[in-house]
């Protein structure tokens, strides 16, 4: 789930006059999962009013199918569109790469990349084709999900079971792939239902899916949510560009990282807070270490795929490592060289 906007071009009426000039009417398509009254939709509530603020009075139409939400921003029945990060992928090769597989492991971590997202130097990155990011707002750490606390002891003990995968979010299939699991394809809106009635043997989702997904039925009384971050998910906003003044965009990232974040980060860690104790399955020591090394060695191989953003891959290694230079791979040209 992600807020992107994407805007750039020219100055347009209302955005760059008088304070008294009327403001110009925009259609904000978004996604989130429960609808109108969704955690996603609440956070939108103030960015609306600070649009007005600045020229632009936004039409907010909430969509449950996030892939409907993207045809519709390609054909131009939106201005304006809230998305996951790897959605976003599709639009903005920089922006959506901030969702990759284990590139980042903490919320401080992902506020220094949104952070650097914003600034005035990441600009020409923030935009690509007809479109532009404009905003990025936290959705949540990735965890994994399964219907037998057993599967997650091990990689060995996850060969084999069946797991949800995201269509379009091919980094998904391969961590399947490595880790000998069966990939089933699935959709936003039909991996929950696969994993609460069993169809899957595990789903990989964020917190925020918890309770509006109703997973705690799939996870029933012998199943288990891994404490180890598979990945950090945004909400990015993506914008038709020449629908909307580029300073308004450059404002409006600001305004996402300034001042959504705090608002933001609360509903994210109060979702975290929802998944029971009895649930968290902890992964540390040596089944930490290999999954760290599992998750080096996907992003390594879609690197040589040139599949994700270069340019944001070797970012997050670079957070990665001002967090703990200690890491191994801090010395190591995977990635983009070395950090060290």
């Amino acid at each position: 789930m992600a807020f992107a906007v994407v805007l750039a071009g020219q100055v347009l009426p209302g955005l760059a006059g008088s304070a008294t000039a009327a403001p110009i009417e925009r259609t904000l398509c978004l996604f989130d999962p429960v609808g109108a009254n969704g955690m996603v939709a609440q956070q939108f509530q103030d960015y609306l009013i600070w649009a007005r603020s600045k020229g632009v009075d936004f039409k907010l139409s909430a969509y449950t199918d996030e892939g409907v939400v993207a045809k519709d921003l390609r054909a131009r029945r939106c201005d304006a569109a809230g998305l996951t990060g790897i959605r976003t992928k599709q639009f903005v090769d920089f922006a959506g790469s901030l969702d990759m597989v284990g590139g980042l492991q903490t919320y401080a971590q992902q506020h220094t990349a949104i952070r650097v997202m914003a600034s005035d130097k990441a600009a020409d990155l923030m935009s690509e084709g007809p479109y532009t990011v404009a905003g990025v707002l936290p959705g949540g750490k990735v965890y994994l999900f399964s219907r037998d606390k057993g599967f997650l002891d091990s990689l060995e003990a996850a060969a084999g079971k069946k797991v949800a995968v995201i269509g379009y979010d091919k980094q998904a299939s391969v961590v399947a792939n490595v880790a000998g699991a069966s990939p089933v394809p699935a959709s936003i809106a039909s991996f929950g239902p696969m994993f609460n009635n069993h169809s899957v043997d595990m789903a990989y989702a964020p917190a925020i899916a918890y309770e509006p997904l109703e997973l705690y039925k799939g996870l029933g009384d012998s199943g288990g949510v891994a404490d180890f971050v598979l990945g950090m998910l945004s909400l990015q906003m993506v914008v038709v560009s020449d629908r909307f003044s580029e300073d308004f965009a450059a404002a409006s990232r600001r305004y996402a990282v300034d001042e959504g974040w705090d608002r933001a980060i609360r509903l994210v860690k109060k979702a975290d807070r929802t998944i029971p104790d009895r649930y968290w399955v902890h992964i540390n020591g040596q089944r930490e270490t290999k999954y760290r090394r599992m998750l080096g060695d996907i992003r390594q191989q879609l690197w040589d795929d040139a599949w994700y953003s270069h340019r944001m891959q070797h970012l997050l290694k670079k957070i990665r490592c001002d967090t703990d230079g200690a890491l191994a791979e801090c010395s190591t040209n995977a990635e983009g060289g070395s950090i060290r």
